[in-house]
């Protein structure tokens, strides 16, 4: 087959979960043979490689450069090409429900449109009204448009099946399962001054549904001398971010670490005593099982989400409770055997059930 990836920045990842999904399954598909063609956003990437080492071809086209516009703008550009120019390509990953606006066109091309949703995105407070409903418009043309809707976990698939009366295909994130055996970079845990299981870790973007604000608030509610690790960011003037950073930036047990990818995040994550998270809003977060896959052991907001991607192997608070969120995070402090014993039920769990191999094969069922 011949597939073609839009709707993300682009590889290799560096953003979010999308960017992750695309990085590990187009990989696998190329392995299996078939030919893998991802659209990038060029003012991104200052270095411009058009093939992966793992063989997957790059195209880069420009994007708006406004925050609304520039997911919508790519796309646009991304199906013109496609249309036009890659008109071998039939079989087209479409990540992100407001881009299901262009799928009309990419079907009236003869192309088989897959399209893959992230949560309910207009729910997201960052988002405006006019945004909020070209999320809304764009998954009602998904729906009566695309071959196929997927989604990554059962609230989502519930939701798409009650308001819209579409069957839609669960396919939820995968996991990088760490081994005992891999070998570390103890430089990097040096680096920031850490030792290994002696801090707490955070992933994700600084925008309120993340609720970063609210977990370092807790945190610092805890009895403990373990740092509190926070790894992300989002871009200057969103003042939602700035004023965690201008309050906490110099605080001598919270640690704003920015963006992380690849070895180095890797390394934060795997060394952690645990993983906490106060996030309002989810899809299955690609974060969460990636500390679970790192054998680290997980406190999170009990959504309905999180409840659904952990089953019966993790921990949750209750419901934008903070006041349950640090009662349950100081009695894991209080006793360092229940998070040992509740890290490896965990990372047992995420490996029958999130790994990125079976994970890509399922795509590869539902293109052909």
């Amino acid at each position: 087959m011949k597939i073609a990836v839009i709707g993300i920045r682009g590889l290799p990842a560096g953003y979010s979960g999308f960017e992750t999904c695309a990085e590990h399954t187009c990989k696998h598909w190329v392995s299996k043979g078939h030919s893998v063609l991802v659209y990038c956003r060029g003012h991104l990437y200052q270095k411009k490689v058009h093939k992966t080492d793992t063989g997957v071809e790059l195209n880069y086209l420009p994007a708006l450069k406004i925050k609304s516009l520039e997911t919508l703008s790519h796309t646009f550009l991304a199906c013109l090409h496609l249309c036009f120019f890659k008109r071998s390509y039939k079989i087209i990953h479409l990540y992100n429900c407001g881009n299901g606006i262009f799928v009309p066109l990419l079907k009236l091309f003869g192309k088989k449109v897959f399209v893959s949703v992230d949560g309910l995105e207009w729910k997201r407070k960052k988002w405006g009204f006019v945004a909020k409903n070209i999320y809304k418009f764009g998954a009602f043309i998904s729906v009566k448009f695309a071959d196929q809707i997927i989604v990554d976990n059962k609230i989502v698939e519930d939701f798409y099946h009650a308001r819209f009366g579409k069957e839609t295909k669960l396919i939820a994130y995968g996991a990088k399962i760490f081994r005992e055996h891999d070998v570390e970079n103890n430089s990097i845990l040096e680096k920031h001054a850490l030792r290994k299981k002696k801090y707490f870790i955070f992933v994700g973007r600084f925008v309120k549904e993340k609720g970063v604000k609210n977990l370092i608030e807790s945190y610092l509610k805890l009895n403990t001398n373990y740092p509190l690790i926070v790894v992300g960011d989002d871009v200057e003037g969103n003042e939602y971010r700035d004023t965690i950073f201008d309050r906490y930036k110099n605080h001598p047990k919270v640690r704003l670490l920015g963006y992380k990818f690849g070895e180095e995040y890797e390394t934060l994550l795997r060394n952690a005593l645990m993983y906490v998270s106060a996030s309002e809003l989810e899809g299955t977060s690609p974060s969460l099982l990636a500390a679970m896959g790192a054998k680290v052991c997980v406190l999170v907001n009990g959504i309905e989400e999180n409840i659904a991607t952990l089953g019966n192997s993790g921990n949750v608070f209750k419901k934008n409770d903070l006041e349950s969120l640090i009662n349950h995070w100081q009695q894991f402090v209080n006793s360092p055997t229940s998070i040992e014993k509740s890290a490896k039920i965990g990372y047992d769990y995420v490996i029958e059930h999130y790994s990125w191999s079976s994970i890509s094969n399922k795509y590869l069922s539902i293109f052909n």
